[in-house]
């Protein structure tokens, strides 16, 4: 079982917690940490842009020891260069999800953070984009795309993952 620590500006329900983990099927544990990543955000924040460089962001964050991997809910709305926006990235053992533009009623919101937390878990592992738009490593361009996709992996994605998870 891998360790996930999550790092969040923003509020996390009990109700995230439980959608990322069942995703996972028991293969992660999550941990949940409140955090105020205000200036770690300001040296990767783009002012032209109004936006947060994700890329920067996620180079600036510092893991602490102890778990597997690390996600970072962050207050504001993110981009990379060429694209307009991201809903979060990864690399290595490290994820930033933002929060601007998946924010509904509180019951979506949480459902999108969810999808997207564990969308970018996914890629920590190993997972690329699938082409099944049920699936929750489906690559969303917009939020209704995340909306449609479902909060767990496909077969053929959850395959992937517990091949990844042997060889942690």
């Amino acid at each position: 079982m891998a360790r996930v620590l999550l790092t969040a500006e923003a509020e996390i329900g009990r109700r995230v917690v439980e959608v990322v983990e069942s995703s996972f099927r028991g293969l992660i544990r999550l941990d949940v940490v409140a955090a105020d990543l205000g200036d770690v955000k300001a040296r990767a924040y783009n002012k032209a842009r109004g936006q947060i460089r994700a890329d920067l962001l996620l180079d600036l964050l510092r893991p602490v020891r102890g778990w597997d991997r690390y996600v970072y809910v962050v207050e504001g709305d993110g981009y990379v260069p060429g694209l307009n926006f991201v809903f979060g990235v990864a690399h290595g053992h490290k994820a930033v999800v933002f929060t601007e533009r998946l924010r509904s009623a509180v019951e979506l919101f949480e459902m999108r953070l969810a999808k997207e937390i564990v969308h970018e878990l996914g890629h920590t592992f190993g997972l690329g984009h699938c082409a099944d738009p049920r699936c929750v490593m489906y690559f969303s361009n917009t939020v209704r795309d995340t909306d449609l996709k479902g909060p767990g992996f496909c077969e053929a994605c959850f395959a992937k993952l517990t091949r990844a998870f042997s060889e942690i």
